[in-house]
This record gives C-alpha cells, structure tokens and sequence, in this order.
C-alpha cells in the first residue's frame, strides 16, 4: 500500500473530510482535531500498514507512523487542502481547559520544530568554535552564520503570528505585520526604555524571543476580524478591517502586551529556577523518570512556554538537558527487546527505534516496543530518571531549544555540559541492561501470536477472527448474562442499528441501576476494544465474533463510569470480568443503560434462543444461537 492509498483509507476511517477539524504532525505523529472522535474507527486505523498505535490525549487524535509520517503527511495534504479556507464547525465539546492549553501550544510550536532544532545546532556549534578560538565573533565569517542561527530566535514573534493565525484563523498577513511591528528596528531600539505614547508614559518590553505577547495578539485578532466582520460595510472591509485592525492591535501589544507577557515570562523562569535550586538532583531526576510518561499523553508541550521562558532571561535552559536522557533511554530499552526477543517481527521493530533515539524520536520505540511490554518502559523510566538526575547534579543545560540527540550535542556545550553526556549514555545503558534482565515478557509474544485478525464484514465494528487455542478451560456452553437485570428482545432496544439486526442477532439486558462488573458472555480473545470501554469484542474458539455494547450512545462519555477495562488480545474464560460500570451514573447522566449481546456475523440461517426470564443474574444462561 503506496502512502495516498494509507491516508486515504486513513481520511475513510476518520470519518472523512468533513470530520477533520484541523490537522499536523511532529516528529512521528500526525495529530488530527476530529468534529466528532466517536466517528473515527480506532481498530480499523490501527490495522492499516505502517501505523505504529493510535493515542487519544490532550484532545487530539494522534496516529504513530514513526519516521515515515512525513511521507504520509504530504500524502494527506494532496487530499486535505491545508490552506483553504477555515471550517466552521464548532470545536469538539469534550476539550477541557487543560487539553485546550496543551493542543494550543503544540499547535504553535510543532510546525516550526525542527527549524528550532536546525537553528539551535548552528548557535551551539557557533559557541564551540568560539570557545576554541577557531572563530572570532567579530569576525563575517561567525556574523553570517550568526544570522543564520540566531534569525529565528530574533523574528520569533513574526514566526509565531504564522502559526497563531493558523491556529486562531486570522488573516496571516494582518498577523505577521502585527508581529513585525514588535521587532521593527526602531522599537527594538526602544526595548527597555520609557517613551511618550499620545503624552502617556509608557516602558517598552523586549519581543525579541518573546511568545506571550505575539499568542495574546492574535488571539485577541481573532474576536476583533469577527467583530469587524459584522459591523464593516462588505464593499469597504478588504481596506479598513486591516486598517483598524493594526492601528488597534500594534499599539496594545506593545503598551499591554508587552509588559504582561514579559511579566508572565519572568515570573515562570523565576519560579521554575526556584524549584529547580531547592535540588537539582530531585528536579532533574523527576523530570528525567516522568518525561516519556507526558510524551504519551502529549502534556510535555506543556513545558515549552517554560524552556523559551528560561531562555529569553536567562540565555539557557536546564530542563531540555535533564529531559534528554529519557528520550534515549526509551531506545536502550528498545535494545534489551532486541537482544532478548525471538520474534523476528519485533527485532526489526526494536532495532529502527533504537537507533531513531540517537536522533531524539522516542515514539517508536515508546508505541512500538516499551508500551507492549509494559515493564520495559519501566524500565526505560528508571533509566530516564538516572540520567536527568546525572544531567540536573551538574546544572546542565541548552543554549537554544533543541531535542537532546547525538546531533544537538552542541547546543548542551558548556557549563554541565561532559556530566549531560554521561547521563545520556548512562540513561541508555541503564535502560537496555534493566530491559534485558527485567523488562522481558515472553508471554506479550505469545498472546500476540495466538490473535491473528481479519478485517469484520460488518465495517461498524471491527470484531476479528483470532487462534484462540490458548483459552483455557474452553466451554461450550449457553451464552451466560453478562449482568445481572431484566431480558430484553433485541427488537425492543432503543436504537435502530441493533433493533434492526443490522450488527447481528442477539439479546439485550436492562442492567439493575448500580455498580456492576461486566462478565464476558462467552470464552474467547478480546479482539477489539475502545478506549470509552463501552464496547468489547470477543471472537470465539468456533469463530463466532460477538459483540458486548454497554449502553446507547455512552461513547460519549469518553469512558465515565467505566473502570478496569481488560487489555486487547487477552484470553477470557466466560464469566471473567471485562470492566465496572456505574449504571445508575450512566442513567443520572441521560444515557439509556442497555447492554447488548450480539452475534456479529449471524447469517439469515441463524437463530438466537433467549431465555425469557424476565430477571437474570449475572452469569445464568441466557441465550444460545443455532443453525436452521
């Protein structure tokens, strides 16, 4: 499958167009804003070649490719036009503030990266050469390549208004002028100083680096063009929504802004140096353990405003270099798997993420390997936390942002800058010799082999016919009820694509309205779960695929009420527990309760035969299919 036919099938399985809000990738992900994620077929995604896993956080939906995510990212653009104009569908209702934050600032930042990593090689290579007098900085040879890695960091308010437009959706050229305007010659001259402005006193703050003041700008742009909008004749808006619009904008953020921003930057940078004095060895261990754990759930862009914050007072950060080690360390456990591994699947999976490390890609190795086994990324954790603590000790720390890696080694030179490398490479070793002695769980390999999947006739859901030999204790018994509550004919059931047998035939269950553990009707391997736990698919030892869906419609709330769900690819015995669900919560809440038990791929021949005691408990037989 070439990489327009993966996003393609991609786009189908996202819901299509109409269903993506806005989208961008990072180093091994592309991230998507979905209008509605309950549309997008998480199984089937996770099906189409190339794709590493699928991770629902910080109110994106994000797919690993690893390395080749590039490739299918300029494939979607062909699909997606990335510059037509904005959408005006509302943006998903489930974004809470904390997720807003996150996916906003990993909006703003993600585009612009690696230029941030390019441009932070160039001034760290800059700073050794000068260190060794093999360059003079007076010097046109040093002033040119200054410019070349300082250039960013200098217009970083104008590159920001690029990707805040994107984001707030503004005119970008409105946006960027707004930025410009703040590093305008003449201002800058000005940074620091007390000028007149309309005979009010007033202190210019320095933009240069500066993010707050230029996200406050567009982000206020944004209301202003739509107020604009409203109350501008449309034969005269081209001219005079611009017009207002900086004659409003540029003198607030300078006069506003500006001091608010720079407050707020200050502020940060002295309360993080605050905790980071108190122990830099706890700092940096605790940063160095926790900082693969926030790559997974994508709150670690969090830290960015942090890390330009340092960097605009202080000319250095420390929390990049006590990051580092984790990134690396996820590789040395990707190393123990390979050494240990039989699988010749897994050793080519393992040995690409151990070496993507050495770049500053963790994800591979993180969605590839580690999370699979589950103690590895302990594992990698420890090692992670070994190795900040080594890098915080010594005060560490980056000179420009860059993703620590074998080649942005120089923006690490300096003060710390021999026990940074030491934690590096002790964070890796750490890692693989934990994985290699602790970290290796054959039976991952064995459940894997024993679930081999194809894809449902019934693409609603992606139930899969897996080699269940490894079930103990098989049964053939009757279909057992998985809660205990009142029997119901399918027909009966309050939604149409059950009622209509379109997903098989089957019974359902009205749930007594309290805490209940979900028991697996049948024995068999788990072959499809949700994150929202409100549905399980289980494919028999014969090969019957059933479903078990909780409730109408209780995707929605994104997992609420639903505890201790069981992993994919497990083996269960019939009456095992697949989750806990608060029935009476799900009630309280609107959602009509109904488990439902059905035959995925029944034919017309089949015939489900349902006890009709109008009250079961859970675990009593409850319905049995035949053949006519």
């Amino acid at each position: 499958m070439n990489n327009q036919e993966i996003a393609q099938n991609l786009l189908n399985d996202l819901g299509g167009e109409s269903n993506v809000l806005t989208y961008t990738h990072c180093a091994t992900r592309l991230r998507f804003t979905l209008k509605d994620d309950s549309k997008a077929k998480t199984a089937e995604i996770e099906k189409i070649p190339s794709v590493i896993s699928v991770v629902q956080a910080a109110g994106q939906y994000q797919i690993v490719f690893g390395p080749k995510v590039i490739d299918v990212y300029n494939a979607m653009k062909e699909i997606l036009n990335t510059d037509a104009a904005p959408k005006t569908e509302a943006e998903p209702k489930h974004k809470n503030i904390f997720n807003a934050l996150i996916d906003l600032v990993s909006s703003i930042f993600t585009p612009i990266l690696y230029v941030l990593i390019g441009s932070g090689i160039i001034k760290g290579l800059l700073s050794i050469f000068t260190s060794l007098k093999w360059m003079s900085t007076t010097s046109g040879t040093y002033e040119i390549f200054n410019a070349a890695g300082d250039s960013l960091y200098y217009f970083l308010p104008m590159i920001l208004a690029i990707t805040c437009s994107k984001k707030f959706k503004t005119n970008i050229f409105v946006s960027v002028t707004i930025g410009g305007a703040l590093v305008y010659p003449n201002i800058a001259a000005l940074y620091g100083k007390t000028v007149q402005f309309m005979h009010i006193p007033i202190g210019i703050a320095t933009f240069k680096s500066s993010v707050f003041p230029i996200i406050f700008a567009i982000f206020t742009l944004s209301y202003l063009e739509k107020f604009l909008k409203k109350v501008i004749p449309a034969s005269v808006e081209s001219i005079f929504e611009p017009l207002i619009s900086l004659l409003i904008l540029v003198p607030l953020t300078i006069i506003v802004f500006g001091p608010i921003g720079s407050a707020l930057a200050d502020w940060i940078a002295s309360f993080y140096m605050y905790l980071y004095g108190l122990s830099k060895v706890i700092a940096g261990g605790f940063i160095g353990f926790f900082a693969q754990a926030m790559v997974v759930f994508g709150i670690h862009w969090g830290l960015f405003p942090i890390i330009f914050s340092n960097i605009q007072k202080y000319g250095f950060d420390t929390i990049l270099a006590v990051f580092g080690p984790s990134i690396i360390s996820q590789s040395g456990a990707a190393l123990g798997i390979f050494l240990r591994t039989k699988d010749a699947n897994m050793k080519k999976i393992s040995s690409s993420a151990t070496l993507m490390g050495f770049f500053g890609i963790s994800e591979p190795a993180i969605y590839g390997v580690t999370l699979k086994y589950k103690r590895a990324f302990l594992m990698a954790m420890i090692g992670g936390g070994v190795g900040g603590a080594i890098a915080g000790a010594a005060g560490s720390r980056a000179t420009a942002v860059a993703v620590a890696s074998v080649p942005s080694f120089p923006v690490y030179f300096g003060h710390g800058f021999l026990q940074f490398v030491i934690g590096y490479f002790a964070a890796f070793f750490i890692a693989a010799i934990l994985t290699y002695l602790f970290g290796y769980d054959p039976s991952v390999e064995a459940s894997a082999q024993s679930a081999t999947t194809k894809t449902s006739k019934q693409t609603a859901v992606p139930a899969s016919t897996s080699n269940t030999s490894n079930v103990e204790a098989w049964s053939d018994q009757d279909i057992i009820a998985p809660v205990t509550g009142k029997a119901i004919s399918l027909k009966k059931v309050g939604d149409e694509v059950f009622s209509s047998e379109s997903l098989g035939k089957g019974m359902a269950f009205s749930p007594e309205l309290t805490k209940q553990n979900v028991i697996a009707p049948v024995a068999g391997v788990v072959t499809a779960t949700y994150p929202t736990k409100h549905a399980y698919g289980i494919t028999g030892k014969d090969g019957r695929q059933y479903l078990i869906h909780i409730g109408i419609n209780t995707v929605d709330l994104k997992g609420k009420y639903f505890t201790d769900a069981i992993a994919k690819d497990s083996a269960v015995n019939q009456g095992d527990t697949l989750c806990k669900v608060d029935f009476a919560g799900i009630s309280s809440e609107g959602y009509d309760p109904t488990v439902i038990v059905t035959l995925i791929n029944s034919t017309a021949n089949t015939r489900a035969i349902i006890n009709e005691k109008d009250q079961l408990q859970s675990g009593q037989p409850a319905l049995t299919f035949s053949e006519n």
